[in-house]
């Protein structure tokens, strides 16, 4: 089936043109990784260093990682390959992203390029961030076993 500029099609649109939709369903053996629904504080967890705590949640290409930091407490400056894209959900954190520092509240995000060095220090209250990686970090997965 082709739509109107002659692309085929995969699927049908919905009401609102927007999502489409699959012709047939997925078979779940076929499916990259198998769906599943989590409770966070259930979630595999390790603590890399004293005063943080991450939970990690692991995909097919994607990571989420929830990241309790107490008071004060660091996450030293450090890279890695895989992009990172944060998201403060309580607390504040001090953010440094290469040669740039804000204080970030719930409701401020940030993107980190793979291999740009960046650190953090939570602030008085501590929080509460969610960092997604892509691709997922082995090292995390196999930390919280």
């Amino acid at each position: 089936m082709a739509d109107q500029t002659g692309n085929a099609k995969t699927g049908h649109q919905d009401a609102t043109g927007f999502w489409v939709q699959p012709e047939e369903a997925q078979q779940s053996d076929a499916l990259a990784f198998q769906p599943a629904f989590y409770e966070i504080d259930k979630l595999p967890s390790f603590e890399p260093v004293p005063g943080i705590r991450m939970n990690v949640m692991v995909g097919g290409a994607m990571m989420a990682n929830w990241v309790r930091i107490e008071p004060g407490a660091a996450v030293p400056t450090h890279a890695h390959e895989h992009e990172q894209i944060g998201l403060v959900v309580e607390g504040e954190i001090l953010m440094t992203i290469g040669d740039e520092t804000r204080a970030l509240v719930p409701g401020h995000a940030y993107t980190i390029p793979g291999n740009l060095p960046h650190a953090a220090v939570a602030g008085p209250q501590g929080c509460l961030v969610i960092d997604i990686f892509s691709p997922p970090r082995e090292d995390y997965r196999a930390a919280a076993k």
